[in-house]
C-alpha cells in the first residue's frame, strides 16, 4: 500500500493537506489524516530520503512550509519566505540539497538550500525577472511557473510563462542564465525531460500545445522538433493547458476548460508525439494529475468540482479507461505519492 498526499486550494482555516492510503492492486483510496494551518498549499513535493513534505503557500509574499511525515501524520516543522509573490511550483534537486521555488506573480525564481536532515535553510539565490510578453492580459510581465532539474543536478530549466522562454542554469554559474524563446503566446507552464535527457517537453498553457525540443547541448541550443495540440479540432471553447507527465512511452497532458487528459505515444528515437486519444476527466479544472507508482492508474484532481478521480490505465494504448473511484475533497490541486510503503 502506498501513500498519496493531496494539496488543496483553500485558506489555512480549512484542511489544506490530506493523507490517503492507496491500494495499488485495486486503485482504492482511503482517508488517513488531514492538516490545516497553511494558506493555499497548492503545490507539494516530497523528500523520500528524509520523509519530509514541502509545500508552497500561494499568497502575496509567499512562503514554503516543511513537514515531517511519521506514523501517517504530517507535522509542521518550519517555513521560509519564498522571496516572491504567489509561489506555485517546487522542484527538489536529485541530491536533496536545493529546492527551486517558482513565484508566479512576481516573476521570481528562488533557490533554498537544505541541510542533510531536509530542513529549509537560507536562500542561496533569488532573481526577479522583468519584461513583457505578447499576450496583453496574461503576459504583462514575467511569470515563473515551474523548474526542472537534470538527473545529475548540474542543470536547471525554468519555465517563464510571461516572457515565452525557457531559462537554463548551470549550478556552477547561477548569475548568467541563458534562455531559449518558445513560439509567441506559448506560455510555458510545466516541463518534463525524456528518460535519457535528450528531449524536453513543454506544456504551453496559452497555446494549448506540447512543444518538443531536442537538447543538442545543455545550454540554450535547443532544436524545435514538434508542436502538437492538446485539444480536439472541433473544440472552440476556452482552455488552458495545465499538468504534464511521462510514463514509459506515453506522455499525458491535462486541459482545463475542455477538462480532459490528452494521451500521446512517444517515439523515443525522434522525440515525436502521436496523439492516442483525449479522455474526459469527468470533472472541472484538472489542474494536476499523477500516475500511480506501479503505473496501473491515473489519478486526477478536478479542482473546481471538488473531486479526485482514479482511472485505470490501459497498458497497451496508455489511455485512461474505467473510472474506479471518486473522492470528494475541497479544491484539490496537487497530488504527490511518497515512495515509502505503508504497513498493511
Amino acid at each position: 500500500m502506498h501513500t498519496l498526499i493531496v494539496g488543496s486550494r483553500v485558506p489555512k482555516t480549512a484542511e489544506g493537506l490530506s493523507v490517503w492510503n492507496f491500494e495499488e492492486e485495486t486503485g482504492t483510496l482511503s482517508f488517513v489524516s488531514s492538516t490545516r494551518g497553511i494558506d493555499y498549499p497548492t503545490f507539494l513535493t516530497y523528500n523520500n530520503s528524509n520523509e519530509r513534505l514541502y509545500c508552497v503557500s500561494e499568497t502575496k509574499d509567499g512562503s514554503v512550509a516543511n513537514f515531517s511525515f511519521e506514523e501517517e501524520k504530517l507535522t509542521f516543522l518550519h517555513s521560509q519566505q519564498s522571496l516572491g509573490d504567489d509561489p506555485c511550483h517546487l522542484a527538489l534537486s536529485p541530491k536533496n540539497n536545493l529546492l527551486a521555488v517558482s513565484n508566479y506573480s512576481s516573476g521570481t525564481l528562488t533557490l533554498l538550500s537544505l541541510d542533510s536532515e531536509g530542513n529549509l535553510l537560507q536562500p542561496i539565490y533569488s532573481k526577479q525577472f522583468t519584461g513583457r510578453g505578447t499576450d496583453p492580459i496574461r503576459q504583462k510581465g514575467s511569470h515563473i511557473h515551474s523548474s526542472l532539474w537534470t538527473e545529475k543536478e548540474d542543470h536547471l530549466f525554468v519555465a517563464d510563462l510571461g516572457l515565452d522562454r525557457i531559462l537554463h542554469y548551470t549550478t556552477e554559474s547561477l548569475n548568467t542564465p541563458s534562455f531559449k524563446k518558445t513560439p509567441l503566446k506559448t506560455g510555458p507552464r510545466h516541463m518534463i525531460l525524456s528518460q535519457d535527457g535528450t528531449f524536453l517537453f513543454v506544456a504551453g498553457e496559452l497555446s494549448n500545445e506540447i512543444v518538443v525540443y531536442r537538447i543538442d547541448k545543455y545550454d540554450s541550443c535547443f532544436t524545435l522538433v514538434q508542436t502538437i495540440s492538446t485539444l480536439p479540432e472541433t473544440f472552440t471553447g476556452n482552455n488552458t493547458v495545465a499538468d504534464i507527465h511521462l510514463h514509459n512511452s506515453f506522455l499525458y497532458c491535462s486541459n482545463r476548460g475542455h477538462d480532459s487528459i490528452a494521451t500521446y505515444h512517444l517515439d523515443t528515437t525522434s522525440g515525436m508525439l502521436t496523439l492516442v486519444g483525449i479522455t474526459s476527466t469527468l470533472g472541472k479544472e484538472p489542474r494536476n494529475f499523477c500516475i500511480s507508482p506501479e503505473g496501473k492508474f491515473l489519478l486526477v484532481a478536478n479542482a473546481s468540482s471538488d473531486e479526485l478521480h482514479v482511472f485505470a490505465l490501459d497498458r497497451t494504448t496508455g489511455l485512461p479507461t474505467v473510472k474506479l473511484q471518486t473522492i470528494t475533497i475541497e479544491q484539490p490541486v496537487c497530488l504527490v505519492f511518497t515512495e515509502r510503503r505503508n504497513k498493511k
